[in-house]
């Protein structure tokens, strides 16, 4: 599956290798982070054949990193690559010769690089011209909102569909299965305590990695989880398994670490990552209330099943069809509508099943399959005033109650095979439309 509807395939004419992966960017984070212990056995190995042969496994290696083009996986092994070098700052004064598999290694990446016409993308990494980058930002800003308005999370699997309906500028039409990030993926996709175990564990893991640095000169480690934790910012590549085997195993040797101290060091370690989370958290709260991303308000309540959109509390409640409603972004339609003169001010609610529905609502707006063929649901309702329905599979069975209840309206579009050809009343037939109505928000919330 394509993270991005527009994913880059080829750059000026050249394959981006994925080594099998739906995303070059998973490639390249996986390539690496099998560079890098290859780069600590080049600083670190005594025997010469094993300093060389590392040197030379390398080489195909970022041969075929560089065909990635990916810049996340570039920012990601640089960085990794350089707390190596730094960890390996005296050995390298103490014996020069280490420094020509070094330089064999760069050079040759750095050659690649300028012949496939990768660093010319790397130096044109410019968001103002650069799409992909551009794209990325105004996804992101977005975060903090998006955590604010769904204290629950938005569900797993759902963060890019609930960027596209809800937040996305309605006239940019890019389709996103994920935030191209993992980490705020699923940060917006959980809920306030899966927000915090999620950063307690990376801080915990990232604080245990400079522990490890300190006291045994090893930075392995802590290179092999900031690689994972760069690259998973700059895309969606942490959500492939494989990715973390390496990051998994350097786990071992951390624990160990952590288990080496005194109880009272690993109740600090454990109470800061904890403390700093919330804060984390805490600052992500305060951005997404004071940076909202359009004048509409909105709440996903804790247990995914309403969304209220709107200041007050909405009388009106609609119970949530996909076909009728176009799909999982059917929140653009509503947010145009919310837009327009009859559609501002207003409040309404969305459940996902009546069960949801507020038992005080006063309209109520039922759609395709949703509706069901009978009236029987609607008695745990006593203050209903209006009743529509949208695109219900048995029209003529809903107008039958009109009988008995004179508030049901029934909407349908002409081009349906449900449809009534004849005028019926309290049938009101949408022309040009079929199963999906286009304008349901206008239909559902507006006067009669």
């Amino acid at each position: 599956m394509i993270v991005l509807a527009a994913n880059e395939t080829f750059y000026h004419g050249i394959l981006r290798w994925d080594l099998g992966f739906d995303n070059p960017n998973k490639a390249a984070i996986l390539l690496a982070l099998l560079l890098l212990p290859l780069l600590a056995v080049i600083l670190r190995a005594r025997r010469s054949w094993m300093v060389w042969g590392c040197a030379m496994l390398a080489l195909p290696i970022g041969y075929a990193f560089v065909h990635t083009f990916s810049r996340g996986g570039f920012v990601a092994l640089a960085t990794a690559g350089g707390l190596l070098l730094a960890a390996s700052a005296r050995h390298l004064r103490a014996d020069r010769k280490r420094l020509i598999p070094l330089l064999v290694v760069g050079l040759s990446l750095a050659a690649g690089a300028i012949l496939t016409g990768f660093s010319a993308r790397m130096a044109d990494s410019v968001p103002t011209r650069d799409a992909s980058i551009g794209n990325r930002l105004l996804i992101w800003k977005t975060v903090p909102r998006m955590m604010v308005d769904a204290p629950g999370g938005w569900g797993a699997g759902h963060a890019g569909e609930a960027f596209m309906g809800w937040y996305q500028p309605l006239d940019r039409h890019e389709r996103y299965r994920t935030l191209v990030n993992s980490h705020l993926t699923w940060l917006t996709e959980w809920g306030w305590c899966g927000r915090w175990l999620y950063v307690t564990g990376w801080l915990s893991i990232l604080g245990l990695g400079l522990v490890r640095w300190k006291k045994r000169s090893d930075a392995l480690p802590l290179a092999l989880w900031v690689c994972l934790g760069i690259g998973g910012f700059f895309s969606s590549v942490a959500e492939e398994l494989v990715i973390w085997i390496l990051p998994a195993l350097a786990t071992v040797p951390l624990v160990q670490t952590f288990l080496a101290e005194t109880p009272t060091r690993r109740g600090i370690l454990s109470a800061g990552a904890s403390v700093a989370s919330g804060l984390l958290l805490i600052l992500f709260a305060v951005i997404g209330h004071l940076n909202p991303i359009h004048n509409i308000a909105l709440h996903r309540t804790a247990d995914g099943e309403r969304i209220i959109v709107g200041v007050d509390e909405p009388t009106a409640w609609i119970v949530f069809d996909d076909t009728t409603m176009g799909g999982p972004t059917y929140g653009r339609a509503l947010r145009e509508f919310l837009r327009t003169p009859e559609g501002s001010r207003r409040s309404v609610g969305i459940a996902t099943q009546l069960n949801a529905v507020p038992k005080d609502v006063r309209h109520l707006i039922l759609c395709g399959m949703v509706a069901g063929q009978t009236d029987k649901p609607l008695r745990a309702f006593p203050q209903l005033e209006t009743v529509r329905v949208l695109s219900p599979k048995d029209p003529r069975k809903w107008l039958s109650f009109r009988k008995t209840r004179p508030n049901i309206q029934v909407f349908c579009g002409e081009l349906s095979p449900n449809c009534p050809p004849e005028d019926l009343p309290g049938l009101k037939t949408i022309p040009g439309a079929g199963d999906y109505l286009p304008t349901w928000p206008r239909l559902a919330f507006t006067e009669p």
